[in-house]
């Protein structure tokens, strides 16, 4: 089990909710329900709204790494698409 921590490796499962959780509050975040759905607020008042925690962490990271502006391009929809064997 040590060797597996020191490696990292985490898949999406029930047990990742409650650290996912305590994750996002530790960060600054302010975790609401809304409606059926999750709201995280962070300190500067910007909002993201998934189903569950962490989905939240992604959409987060996803700003984090390309910014608001976020969106994939056609070209990169295309090249991941086919990356991943995905087009039909």
């Amino acid at each position: 089990m040590a060797d597996q921590a020191e490696r990292g490796h985490i898949a999406a499962a029930g047990n990742t909710v409650v650290p996912a959780l305590l994750a996002l509050e530790a960060a600054g975040y302010r975790v609401s329900k809304l409606g059926e759905l999750l709201e995280a607020t962070s300190p500067d008042g910007s909002s993201y709204v998934a189903d569950d925690p962490v989905t939240l962490l992604g959409l987060i990271k996803l700003v984090e790494l390309r910014s608001w502006t976020w969106h994939a391009t056609d070209a990169e929809i295309d090249s991941v698409l086919t990356r991943f064997g995905w087009m039909h």
